[in-house]
């Protein structure tokens, strides 16, 4: 779950908590389902996601062959003279963090202003989870007008953004607290057509654009190169697909609708990985391994991760109650929190050991929400919450000192 779904949940809590005990209990007992699914045999899903797990392996693989060939040309036509600098390889990694989003859209658009070595460059690579998800096509195009349109999108929310259903509804089986009309309206217009073709033309030399998503039949995450997904519906005219990837990218589990993609049920990636940075990869199987191994004597250009963390790393303490509504929501915002600070740990760690195990150049920098920063007033999808991160992501982002590169 996003971090800041943890709000969301909080208030749908609160509502179940406020019913009289003797009506939860009945309501509880009706189990109409909207997403009737048939059961399958068991050994046929393990059999499904062991075939999932080998395709992804090979798919990670690919895109490590594929990089380093893209790199390793830049590189050739460095030493040839006919470039001016050598190849660097940038990877943006955007954290989940739902309506807080707005903080990671404002530092691309702060970014923008940055000269010198610490520009916003075009990146290789680009992942999203969540709300990363939401962005990172637009931070993969990397042009000020694309950088805007989402900027745009996240300082003005739409009431209808998210709208709670009738309680009867959700007790009584319902696939989630809320329906997301407005916001599957504004990514079925910004990821039109022609957003898709750009976004296949601008992955045709071999960029990598991949967002996070939770499969819960298999209890595992799935990735999706959002590059070839969008050839592909230009070429079958199934643009809902992308669409289809992104909500379930950012579906809060029991608040958004899941979303149903190849007889599979998808939720937010946040529930697997709120960041995406190849940590699943075989040390031996990492892009720099098979550099070392392909190109001998070639030493590989440096990488550099690029983290937009939106959220805090700590939030502010309170006085918990002991009650199910405020222990759970709170508990679960707690352990999304953690693993993604133990997931930026662990890329540190990995770099670290890149550098000593090969000699390469490999950099990591992390922004974030200050743990100090408060939001001018409570609520989710607040206009001027959203704002409020939006401007302090701009102010950061035009500070090439807000990039912290120790690990938090």
């Amino acid at each position: 779950m996003s971090i800041a779904a943890g709000a969301i949940a909080g208030r749908f809590l609160r509502s179940l908590g406020s019913l009289g005990p003797a009506v939860a209990l009945f309501l509880a007992g009706c189990t109409t389902s909207e997403l009737p699914r048939l059961p399958r045999p068991e050994a046929d899903l393990v059999a499904a996601r062991a075939a999932s797990e080998a395709s992804a392996e090979a798919w990670r693989h690919k895109v490590a062959v594929r990089a380093n060939a893209r790199v390793k040309a830049q590189n050739d036509a460095f030493l040839a003279g006919r470039t001016a600098e050598p190849p660097v390889i940038d990877i943006l990694v955007l954290s989940g963090g739902g309506d807080w989003g707005a903080f990671g859209a404002g530092v691309l658009k702060g970014w923008g202003h940055v000269q010198g070595p610490l520009a916003r460059p075009e990146f290789d690579v680009v992942t999203g989870v969540s709300t990363g998800a939401l962005i990172a096509p637009f931070a993969f195009l990397g042009d000020d007008q694309s950088i805007d349109r989402i900027v745009a999108l996240y300082r003005h929310p739409r009431k209808d953004w998210f709208q709670p259903r009738n309680l009867l509804s959700v007790l009584t089986g319902g696939a989630s607290y809320g329906d997301i009309p407005g916001l599957e309206k504004e990514i079925h217009a910004a990821l039109d057509k022609a957003m898709l073709r750009r976004l296949v033309e601008a992955g045709a030399d071999g960029r990598l654009l991949a967002v996070n998503t939770s499969n819960l039949d298999f209890g595992d995450l799935r990735v999706w190169d959002l590059v070839a997904e969008a050839k592909r519906a230009l070429e079958t005219g199934e643009e809902d697909r992308v669409h289809r990837i992104l909500l379930a990218s950012s579906a809060i589990p029991g608040v958004f609708p899941p979303r149903e993609i190849d007889g599979f049920l998808y939720v937010d990636g946040a529930i697997t990985g709120n960041i995406l940075y190849g940590g699943r990869t075989k040390f031996d199987e990492s892009a720099t391994a098979l550099w070392m191994r392909s190109y001998r004597g070639t030493k590989m250009p440096k990488t550099r991760y690029w983290v937009i963390f939106n959220n805090q790393f700590l939030p502010p303490p309170e006085v918990v109650q002991a009650r199910w509504r405020s222990v759970l929501p709170r508990s679960l915002e707690t352990s999304t929190r953690s693993a993604t600070v133990n997931a930026m740990r662990h890329l540190f760690a990995l770099a670290a050991v890149t550098r000593l195990e090969y000699g390469a150049e490999v950099e990591v920098r992390i922004i974030a929400v200050p743990d100090d920063w408060k939001p001018p007033r409570p609520g989710v999808f607040d206009e001027a919450v959203m704002n409020a991160l939006a401007d302090l992501g701009e102010r950061m982002g035009a500070d090439p000192g807000s990039w912290l590169t120790a690990p938090p």
